[in-house]
């Protein structure tokens, strides 16, 4: 079942035989294995926004730019979002593929826009990755020096996380994912013992409702404060890399997408309005410019405890890990998709007998991360985290704005299509390509907000990710003419 914008291919799917490695990495003896459900694969995924991170260092800044109207800007942000779940997770009953971006991409819009977005979805992927490594790399070095402990440089705890990472990953993915629920679940409870202290004791000025009107987000910057809220929900959408992993792809992807939005949504919305409230409306801005790295932390102090305050110190820390194992499982993924399409060679498709995980892929990724952390060894992590992190965001905004697009798409050209509604065809998906469009306009406007480099450095930044895009559109016309089997493998669907 090929999508009909890819007839003028020449080159059908389904007839074209494949070469015993490929045919081998594709069996079922071969598919990626684990059993994990709906909530193991929220936490699995939204690990990778680092919530504990996010309301310690994102929220200060939205407020900065956003003011008290911040709350809201996660509203719209969220609204978005779900919006573009609907299309998303209606992709998911249609093509039998764990690629995601690159699967559903390759179905919508062709071979070569496919492509292009996987090499996307890996660069993005690894920037943010490399960033969070000098966090947490910068973090445990400053939390080490406070307890009186030898100075050790950043990078050599950056790549021990690596092997510890790199270890997990090449176990079975139900490890992975206990891991990053227990993380998860420690980050969740200590911000909502946070919530609850200020719900129960109240702030200077009571327990304000103006941060939901839209006065007060308007009062702000309200294109940068929406831009911050969309970055923080960052990995929901990698729900889909994990469906050969779940119980029922069918229905644990699509449940798993909106709980991870729709739940996550909300805890930033109380954390940060309750953040305003322990503050006071008119006192909280100040704070949050003068303050940003210790807001959070002295307001828990407060409201619950120093005890609390020493628990988020070590969560931060804990977070950043949880984020960087989550990483680890989605790029190795998607490197494992194009292994097994050929794109990659044969053996980053190759799944480990016994514990069911792309191990080689894992590996692989493993050692790129340990060669990009040497090179920046020599550098100021501090200078180029936000830089890094950014510019992955960016990558990964884009992506969602072609995946809009290929959903209107794919279902216009499907006969076979016809159980899924209109809502989830044709007008969700046309409302998630103007949101979505509109936060891509924000992202390119505001780069250097973004970023926190300079315009050149910016321009250079969207340079690398646009060239990403475009060498896969070059790689795969290549391929179509030098190396038609590969080329019809391109996003195939596995079943």
């Amino acid at each position: 079942m090929t999508n009909e914008l890819n007839a003028p291919d020449a080159v059908p799917v389904r007839p074209v035989p494949l070469p015993d490695s490929a045919a081998e990495s594709g069996s079922a003896q071969q598919r990626l294995k684990g059993r994990i459900g709906v909530i193991e694969l929220v936490l699995t995924v939204l690990a990778w926004s680092a919530p504990i991170m996010v309301v310690s260092a994102v929220t200060p800044f939205m407020i900065s730019f956003g003011g008290i109207g911040a709350p809201l800007a996660y509203v719209i942000a969220m609204a978005i979002l779900l919006v573009f779940s609907v299309g998303y997770t209606a992709m998911t009953r249609h093509v039998d593929n764990p690629g995601a971006f690159y699967a559903y991409i390759t179905a919508g819009l062709g071979k070569a826009p496919g492509l292009g977005a996987s090499f996307l979805a890996i660069a993005g992927y690894l920037f943010m990755a490399v960033a969070s490594y000098m966090f947490i790399g910068t973090a445990v070095a400053n939390l080490a020096g406070e307890l009186g402990l030898q100075s050790i440089p950043w990078y050599a705890l950056a790549l021990l996380v690596v092997g510890i990472t790199g270890t997990l990953g090449y176990f079975r993915i139900d490890l992975s994912a206990k891991v990053l629920s227990i993380v998860m679940v420690c980050e969740i409870l200590i911000v909502v013992i946070f919530d609850a202290g200020v719900l129960g004791q109240g702030g200077p000025e009571g327990i304000p409702f103006a941060p939901f009107s839209w006065d007060a987000l308007a009062s702000g910057s309200v294109g940068v404060a929406v831009l911050y809220a969309a970055l923080s929900f960052g990995g929901f959408e990698a729900t889909a890399i994990f469906r050969e992993e779940t119980k029922d792809p069918g229905r644990t992807v699509p449940r798993a997408t909106y709980l991870a939005v729709g739940s996550f949504g909300v805890f930033y919305i109380a954390a940060t309005w309750l953040m305003i409230v322990a503050y006071g409306p008119a006192n909280v801005g100040d704070v949050a410019a003068s303050q940003p790295t210790s807001m959070f932390a002295s307001a828990v102090e407060k409201f619950v405890g120093t005890w609390a305050k020493d628990v988020v110190t070590v969560l931060v820390v804990t977070s950043a890990f949880a984020a960087l194992l989550s990483v680890q499982n989605i790029i190795s993924r998607y490197c494992y998709s194009l292994g097994i399409d050929g794109v990659l060679p044969a053996r980053m498709g190759k799944v480990h007998p016994r514990h069911g995980s792309p191990y080689v892929s894992s590996l692989t990724l493993s050692l790129v991360l340990i060669v990009a952390l040497l090179a920046f060894a020599g550098s100021d992590p501090e200078a180029w985290y936000g830089q890094l992190a950014g510019t992955g965001g960016f990558a990964i905004m884009v992506l969602m704005t072609l995946t809009s697009a290929a959903v209107i798409l794919f279902f216009q050209c499907r006969r076979d299509a016809r159980d899924a509604s209109r809502w989830h065809t044709t007008v969700a998906p046309l409302l998630s390509v103007v949101g979505m469009v509109v936060v891509l306009y924000l992202a390119i406007t505001n780069f250097t907000t973004m970023t926190g480099g300079s315009v050149v450095e910016a321009a250079v930044e969207q340079a690398i990710v646009w060239g990403v895009l475009v060498a896969g559109f070059v790689i795969a016309w290549i391929y179509r003419s030098k190396r038609p089997m590969v080329y019809a493998r391109i996003g195939r669907q596995k079943a």
